[in-house]
Order: C-alpha cells, then sequence, then structure tokens
C-alpha cells in the first residue's frame, strides 16, 4: 500500500504552476490527493475567480500541515487584491504552526490566488510523517461597492461616484443630486438645472448646494406643472441670499417667477420675498448667475390648493339655484330652474335646463341665466264666438285669464252635462306656457248653431198660394235653390241644406245631370237674396231609396248639400231643428210652408208662407184612391192641407220644409220637406216624413270633411 501512495507521491514531485478554477459562485479547493497525504516537494497556485461585481470568501473546514516556525516548510499561501492575506502551516485546534482556524478570508476584487508549497520530506525525529493537507471551500458574495475606496496599487481600482453611490448585488450605479447630470462616464456629475420639472402637489425647491453657496454661471429653469384646477402658492424659506447691488437692482444674479408666462416677480438680495399666490397651475423660475459670488441661494416651498368659482348669484328673484353651496371649487356645478310659471332664457334663447361648471381658471363656463314668465301667446280665436280677458287685457302671461263665449242667441257653447258655459269658457294661462281649461284641456270650445229660434217668428195664419207675404226674420231658415229651375229647402246647422232629392234630381228627367247647384241665403226677397251671393257646394247627398226613373214614387226624397264654408249667422239666418218625437205629426197640428213658388199662377218675387193642418192620412189616401192615382204614399210621408180651403205650397216651393213650432221648448222644428201633390191648390199635399230620416242625416253630417 505504502509502495503504491509513494509511486503517485513520486508523480507529484515535478508538479507546479498555476491552475484556474472556472469562474462559478462556489466551489472547493483541496490539496493533492486530499484526503491522502500530500506529496512532498510541490507547489502550486489556485486562481479563485467569481463574477464582476462579487468578492472571494473563503473558509477551510479540514487543515493538516507539516507545522513549523514560520510555516518554513509546508504551507498555504493566501493573496488578493495584491496584498498577502496570510501563510499558514500545522493542524486545526493545535497551538503548533498556524493554523488557519474558522477565520473567513475576504477578497475585496473578484479574484483570490491560494498557493500550496511542500519541501522535500515530512520527518520528524527521524520518522517519515504523513499529513492529509486540506479542505477549503470559496463563495461568491456581493461586493459593496460603494463602500470601496480608491488604490493606487490596485489592478482595476473602483472609480469613485462623485456624488450618490448606489450598490446593487453583482454591480452599482451613480447618480447625482438635484441640478446636477450625470456625464457620460458615469461616475462624474456636472451643474444641470435648465430643464427641472416639478408635477407633485407640493415641494421643497432650492438653488443648488443650498443652503451652501451656489455654483457660478448658472442658467437654472424650474418649472412647476400641477394638475388642472389648481393654484401655486410659494412660500421662500430663510436664509434667502442672492448676489445684489446697493444702487441696481440685481445686476448680478436674480430669480425671475412667472405664471402662466407672466412675470409675478424678481428677487434678489438677503429679503425674503412675499408670499406668491400664483392664481395659476404653471409657475416657471428661472435663476441666472454671473461667473462670481458667494451667497447662499435660496428655497422655496410650493403648495397647492384647488381653484375656486365666485358663489353663483340669481339675476331676477324668480331664478333658483338648486341645493346653493357655501363653496364651489373645480369641476363643482350648479343647477339653476325657475319659479313655476316663469321660463330659463340664455339672451333670446329659451333653455330646457341648465347646468354650469366651475372651470379650471376660476369662472363658470356659461353665464347666469334670466327667468322670464311665460308667455301663452294670443288666445285662438273662437269660430263663431270671442273671448274677453277676466284678468290685464292685453297680457297673456303666466297666470292670465280669459272668457271664450259664443255669439249669442245664434251660436251656443257645447258643454258637458255637469258644465256650465263659464265654467268650459274659463282659460287660464299655465306653467307650461299653453292656454288651458279645467275640464277639456287644451281644446277650445265649439258654438253650435242655435236651431229654431228665429228673432222675429211669425205670428198669424197666412198662407202661400192665398197666404201672405213673409217678413225678414220669420223664416230665417229658408234657402232658395236654382238648380233645374226655383226650389227651396232648409239650413241645418250652418254649413248644411236640407232640400228634396227631385230638386236636384227630377223625375223623368232625361239630361245629362251636370245642372248648376246655386244656393242663396239670408233674405225674402228673390231679388236681395241672390245679391247676398251663392253659396258654392262641396258635397250633394242624396238618400239612397230614391229613384229618379219612378215618376209615381217619391220614396226618400231627402238630399243633402254641404256648403263649401259655414255661414256667418244672425237674425235673417238661422238654423232649423230636426224632430225627435211622433207628436209632430198628429192629425190637425198646424205647420208652416214658406217658399219663393209659384203664388196665383206668377212666379213669386218675395219669400211666401201658408199655414197648413196636418191631415188624416186615412183622408190622404181616399183623395188619391177617388182622384184613380197609383203615386205611392208610403210611411216615410205624410200629408197635410185641407181641400177646401184651396191653400198649398206649389211649384217652386219644392224642398221647403213645413215647419212646425214646439211649445214645450219653444223652438220651430222641421218636419217634412215639400216633396209631391196634384196640381197648386187642388187638394192635399205630400211631404217626406223627416223623422224617419234622422239618423241618416245626422250620419251624413258627421261624415264632415
Amino acid at each position: 500500500m505504502w509502495l503504491s501512495y509513494l509511486l503517485v507521491a513520486g508523480l507529484f514531485c515535478s508538479m507546479g504552476g498555476s491552475i484556474f478554477i472556472p469562474q462559478k459562485l462556489f466551489g472547493e479547493v483541496t490539496s493533492p490527493l486530499y484526503p491522502k497525504p500530500y506529496p512532498n516537494n510541490f507547489e502550486r497556485t489556485t486562481v479563485i475567480t467569481v463574477p464582476q461585481g462579487y468578492r472571494v470568501k473563503l473558509v477551510f473546514w479540514q487543515f493538516n500541515l507539516e507545522p513549523s516556525e514560520g510555516c518554513f516548510y509546508d504551507y498555504v499561501k493566501i493573496s488578493a487584491d495584491k496584498k498577502n492575506l496570510g501563510r499558514f502551516c500545522g493542524q486545526l485546534g493545535s497551538p503548533l504552526g498556524n493554523p488557519p482556524g474558522k477565520k473567513e478570508f475576504m477578497s475585496r476584487g473578484n479574484k483570490m490566488l491560494l498557493t500550496f508549497h511542500t519541501d522535500f520530506s515530512n520527518e520528524e525525529n527521524g520518522t517519515i510523517m504523513f499529513y492529509r493537507g486540506f479542505l477549503a471551500y470559496y463563495q461568491a458574495v456581493d461586493l459593496d461597492e460603494c463602500a470601496s475606496q480608491p488604490n493606487s496599487v490596485e489592478e482595476d481600482p473602483q472609480p469613485w461616484c462623485q456624488h450618490l453611490c448606489h450598490n446593487y448585488i453583482g454591480g452599482y450605479f451613480c447618480s447625482c443630486h438635484p441640478g446636477y447630470k450625470l456625464q457620460t462616464d458615469g461616475h462624474s456629475c456636472q451643474a444641470e438645472c435648465s430643464s427641472e420639472l416639478y408635477t407633485e402637489p407640493s415641494g421643497y425647491i432650492s438653488s443648488l448646494e443650498y443652503p451652501k453657496p451656489y455654483p457660478p454661471d448658472l442658467r437654472c429653469n424650474y418649472s412647476i406643472r400641477v394638475e388642472r384646477g389648481l393654484t401655486l402658492h410659494l412660500k421662500f424659506l430663510e436664509p434667502f441670499e442672492i448676489d445684489d447691488h446697493q444702487q441696481v437692482h440685481c445686476p448680478y444674479d436674480q430669480l425671475q417667477v412667472y405664471a402662466n408666462g407672466k412675470n409675478i416677480g424678481e428677487f434678489c438680495g438677503t429679503q425674503r420675498p412675499p408670499d406668491l399666490d400664483s392664481s395659476s397651475n404653471a409657475v416657471d423660475l428661472l435663476f441666472f448667475t454671473d461667473e462670481s459670488g458667494d451667497s447662499r441661494g435660496w428655497k422655496l416651498h410650493y403648495t397647492t390648493e384647488i381653484i375656486k368659482c365666485p358663489q353663483p348669484k340669481a339675476l331676477d328673484e324668480f331664478t333658483i339655484i338648486q341645493d346653493l353651496q357655501p363653496q364651489y371649487q373645480f369641476r363643482d356645478y350648479f343647477i339653476a330652474t325657475c319659479k313655476q310659471g316663469y321660463q330659463l332664457m340664455e339672451g333670446n334663447k329659451m333653455l330646457l335646463s341648465f347646468t354650469a361648471v366651475c372651470q379650471d381658471d376660476g369662472t363658470w363656463h356659461r353665464a347666469m341665466p334670466r327667468c322670464k314668465i311665460k308667455d301663452c301667446g294670443q288666445p285662438r280665436s273662437l269660430p263663431n264666438g270671442d273671448f274677453k280677458y277676466t284678468t290685464t287685457k292685453g297680457v297673456n302671461t303666466y297666470q292670465a285669464s280669459i272668457q271664450y263665449y259664443c255669439h249669442e242667441p245664434y251660436y251656443k257653447m257645447l258643454t258637458r252635462a255637469e258644465s256650465s258655459e263659464s265654467a268650459r269658457g274659463k282659460y287660464t294661462c299655465t306653467a307650461q306656457g299653453i292656454w288651458k281649461n279645467g275640464q277639456e284641456g287644451e281644446k277650445i270650445p265649439r258654438c253650435l248653431p242655435v236651431c229654431g229660434k228665429p228673432v222675429n217668428p211669425v205670428e198669424q195664419t197666412q198662407r202661400i198660394i192665398g197666404g201672405q207675404r213673409a217678413q225678414l226674420g220669420n223664416f230665417p231658415w229658408q234657402a232658395f235653390t236654382n238648380i233645374h229651375g226655383r226650389g227651396g229647402g232648409a239650413l241645418l246647422g250652418d254649413r248644411w241644406i236640407l232640400t228634396a232629392a227631385h230638386t236636384l234630381y227630377p223625375k223623368e228627367h232625361d239630361s245629362p245631370n251636370n245642372a248648376t247647384v246655386d244656393v242663396f241665403l239670408g233674405h225674402t226677397s228673390v231679388e236681395e237674396i241672390m245679391k247676398l251671393g251663392n253659396h258654392p257646394i262641396r258635397r250633394v247627398s242624396i238618400h239612397p231609396d230614391y229613384r229618379q226613373d219612378e215618376s209615381n214614387n217619391f220614396e226618400g226624397d231627402i238630399a243633402l248639400l254641404e256648403l263649401e264654408n259655414s255661414v256667418a249667422l244672425g237674425p235673417n239666418l238661422l238654423p232649423i231643428c230636426l224632430p225627435d218625437n211622433e207628436t209632430f205629426y198628429d192629425n190637425g197640428l198646424m205647420g208652416y210652408v214658406s217658399g219663393f213658388g209659384i203664388t196665383a199662377e206668377r212666379i213669386a218675387s218675395n219669400l211666401r208662407f201658408v199655414r197648413l193642418p196636418v191631415a188624416r192620412r186615412e183622408a190622404c189616401e181616399n183623395w188619391l184612391r177617388g182622384l184613380k192615382r197609383k203615386d205611392v204614399f208610403s210611411q216615410s210621408m205624410f200629408c197635410a192641407g185641407d181641400p177646401s180651403l184651396k191653400q198649398d205650397s206649389c211649384q217652386g216651393d219644392s224642398g221647403g220644409v213645413f215647419a212646425v213650432r214646439d211649445p214645450n221648448s219653444d223652438r220651430w222644428v222641421a218636419t217634412g220637406i215639400v216633396s209631391w201633390g196634384i196640381g197648386c191648390s187642388r187638394g192635399y199635399g205630400f211631404y217626406t216624413k223627416l223623422l224617419n230620416y234622422v239618423d241618416w242625416i245626422k250620419k251624413e253630417m258627421e261624415e264632415e270633411g
């Protein structure tokens, strides 16, 4: 066994030089053949390297070398950074030699050298001794470059950071004090204050080196930019020293303050400037120095305050500011409304609503509006009526009131059963600027024609044939028609003429039905009534039962003419009413027939009338049979007159009405239409029974376009 060891040891005798361990973060270093005894006459240097920015830390875990005084024979020598860190021999825990113990060896750089040396033999008192050598561990530890000092003997001295050094694992970096700029070498700093920007809502700004003297030849620009809606306040601190001259203001060094581009101060000397309120969110400080001086400079504390807007104030007593606050600041808003009955106005423009927002310059983004009283405008005119003010005449503003009324006695206001004309006609200007009625809202009332109420009713018994001339106002509903000859009719409402169908479509009339329809109203003289003018016809309605081709059948002999325009009612022009019950056809009931027809074999030039009794149906039927007539006398007809009286309607009276005065209502009612007869004043006259056609009449009139 020892023979083999001696052979191996012999191989190491001639070995030496250096061994470079690959760069790692940790590892171990041992003596040759460890843990077996190391060879004699041997020397080798192990170079331990870790990555840049790290130091080498070495610790021995096992150490067993030949002890000697001064470690002259066998030893381990450690060096780093061109320094000898020690020479060691002996055994751990032994007083002999110079063992390293638990000591930690640390380099300043990233390299450490371990040299192992042995002499030619290991004998003690003639006896050969065997020593196992050493086992050491190393690791890379972070180098705090900022704690290093420059050393001219170092192979790679660490450079200084001129101002501030910042260490991190594996390296470091430099920075400069405010107002200085790091140079391209990464270590040195040069004064640079030409573009300093501050954006925090508060902070401190000072000249370079404050409170030490500031450097010469400075051109500094400090800009403060805070959020919109904030205003900057500046407060200078003591000491304040900027070179000055007793006679000339700030000739050498000076500090200028600008807010929104406007100069608000220029300072030097030893007097601290007053506190400045910039009323802006942007402030620039310009600091200029010459090449000399030893003043200590300046420092200020800037703070911010949110912009305030002035308290909104109403321009009139009718404007209401909603939820008025004691103070308004940037981005706050207020809402303005008006008292009831008033309208928001911005100049001449009407507003539906108004909101104003506090801007970043301390002003409201729009001016306060005014409140103008609501104006409903001129009330709508009422056809066949008018209105009067119940408040100040001509004033149409909020709470003004008017009363609509109809032109009596010719028109009457349409009302609900439980209402009165006074209530229906009252309108008030509302807060919405609209005339309104308490019952019907915006809809204006209607003035309906009053029927059957002549101002000058006929008073005695006269006749047409054998009758008397009518006076103005006796029969104000009377119409004079000229279609296929003279005819009559009666006014219904204010735009309808009731007449006989045969006046429009005569029996046994073969010519084309293109005759013009002329209708005249409002007088008892033919000459005068025609002077008043023809009323154009908009529409003609013939009852569907009427048969023009059946000469002996006047069934459905009724027609309606719709006038193009409504007529204005008055004492000489009023409508007649329609019947509503059978009592108007009782035997012997006296009625009146008026017309412009033939009288005493002559054409009448004035309206005439006759008073006739309603005849018994059986008498009329017997009379027709006695004459051997085949004329149809239906239930939709009635007859009137008396053969012994020689009074009747005649040709030219057709279409006129049989009018009866209703004693219960004091109204005149049209119960029939002059339809047909046999000769003039030669017996009975036959009339279309209007009670049977009331529904058709109302339906046609409701279809008025």
